[in-house]
């Protein structure tokens, strides 16, 4: 234990238990889907289109938008060229979280409630 953990008050035991998901990675049965999702880094602008292109396709897009957090202009102008893409394709766009951005197709909609741990 070094001493930063000391000093944080840490013990040497985890808190925590480190899953591999390796192995969910395996497809399971059946042939391929219709719709996939993919995974965006939204790093600049030139990034766009492709996202564009992914949801023409009717995939979903997750898109990650951490590496622009700190260009905050360039960050909106990101997301008002994302969200004016989308409803030219009559998707939909939510955020979740800080970090990702949740892009869909036509033939989807994001409900923006909570499912679980929602408080009534």
């Amino acid at each position: 234990m070094g001493i930063l953990d000391k000093l944080m008050g840490r013990s040497g035991d985890e808190d925590y238990v480190n899953i591999d998901l390796g192995q969910f990675e395996e497809v399971s049965g059946g042939g391929p889907s219709e719709i996939l999702v993919k995974m965006a880094e939204l790093n600049d602008l030139e990034v766009l289109p492709e996202i564009k292109t992914e949801i023409e396709r009717g995939n979903l897009v997750l898109v990650d938008i951490s590496p622009m957090r700190r260009e905050k202009d360039l960050l909106d102008e990101a997301i008002g060229e994302l969200k004016a893409s989308v409803e030219d394709l009559r998707g939909d766009i939510a955020g979740l979280g800080d970090n990702l951005v949740i892009v869909v197709p036509r033939r989807m909609r994001i409900d923006r409630e909570d499912v679980l741990g929602a408080e009534d």
